[in-house]
């Protein structure tokens, strides 16, 4: 806009809706109202952000697996935060690693699916993820008879000679 010299003028910086003002540069600094004297030709910028809601996912359980966003920035296991902007929606995708078993989402999605999450506010979720079972089978061999039971309690061979336990169990066979 031109203005006569001497003019004072004032602008006032409204951000839209999902953004927030930073501040001014140029002939104005800081976030208040920019009021300069026209006296030259003068530059002044305006700075918005769009506003960012942080998503966070969490891993819990015994078991491993890697959580990966449709939008580029989380990818469990090196980086499991990220802030987008208001509005967005996030695809999370949990796959479990070799002898683990994907259990589920719990925050604000739930089920085995994709977690699809919108942001209009930070929000957590996490990917359970459980150890597979690992199966102790005894086998009885020699011309005697006897029975041999299990501590955890599983095995009471005989009738159940075989039974899955969670990886890094210690079981004592008597």
């Amino acid at each position: 806009q031109d203005y006569a010299p001497g003019t004072s003028v004032s602008l006032t910086a409204t951000p839209a809706a999902g953004s927030t003002f930073i501040g001014w540069s140029g002939v104005c600094v800081g976030q208040g109202i920019c009021v300069t004297t026209m006296d030259a030709a003068k530059n002044l910028t305006a700075n918005f952000s769009a506003v960012t809601f942080g998503l966070t996912v969490f891993k819990l359980g015994t078991g491993s697996g890697t959580v990966v966003s449709s939008l580029p920035g989380i990818a469990c296991g090196t980086d499991s935060s990220e802030p987008y902007p208001l509005n967005t929606t996030v695809v999370l995708t949990a796959s479990a690693s070799a002898g683990s078993t994907f259990n589920g989402w719990t925050g604000p999605c739930s089920g085995l699916g994709t977690c699809s999450v919108t942001l209009e506010a930070a929000k957590n979720v996490t990917a359970n993820f459980s150890l597979n079972p690992i199966s102790l089978t005894v086998v009885r061999t020699g011309t005697g008879s006897g029975t041999v039971t299990s501590s955890p309690t599983g095995i009471t061979c005989g009738a159940d000679c075989s039974e899955p336990y969670t990886l890094g169990t210690t079981v004592v066979l008597t």
